[in-house]
């Protein structure tokens, strides 16, 4: 595997552990706030259920983004880059979460609002996890000027 594609891997990794613990945290407080349940079980399904799927997603993300040279600077992104993969990131996972949360839960409003919450909180989480990828050049493609 080239340095490339281990980046992304890596990369994958450390946002799916911000990303995760997010989500667990936003389906607890959404689900027992707005029922008598009182249960870590499901968001705990909710969280455990999108390492799987979104480990893929946002590797295939990565990999689709490296095809494109929008915002890439000699050696890093600038933000406008950053900003763009945040918001098609957000995208595809806000889906994916809806759809697992629905599946899981068996409730739209829930996942709905799972969903929702995650939009602000995600998109704010990922800029940060970009821009702090963007202090290191291993595996990175570097432009030439």
């Amino acid at each position: 595997m080239n340095v490339t594609k281990k980046r992304s891997l890596l990369k994958s990794f450390s946002w799916r552990i911000l990303g995760s613990i997010d989500t667990f945290i936003l389906s607890l407080i959404i689900i027992n706030y707005s029922s008598d349940l009182y249960s870590y079980d499901l968001a705990f399904y909710i969280a455990s259920m999108e390492i799987i799927t979104k480990i893929f997603l946002y590797y295939f993300h990565e990999r689709i983004w490296n095809l494109f040279k929008v915002g890439r600077l000699f050696d890093r992104v600038n933000r406008t880059r950053s900003f763009m993969k945040a918001v098609t990131w957000r995208i595809t996972a806000s889906l994916d979460t809806f759809i697992l949360s629905y599946i899981i839960t068996g409730r739209f409003d829930w996942a709905t609002s799972i969903a929702i919450f995650e939009i602000v909180t995600k998109a704010f989480l990922y800029y940060f996890h970009e821009r702090v990828w963007n202090k290191y050049n291993w595996g990175r493609i570097i432009e030439n000027e």
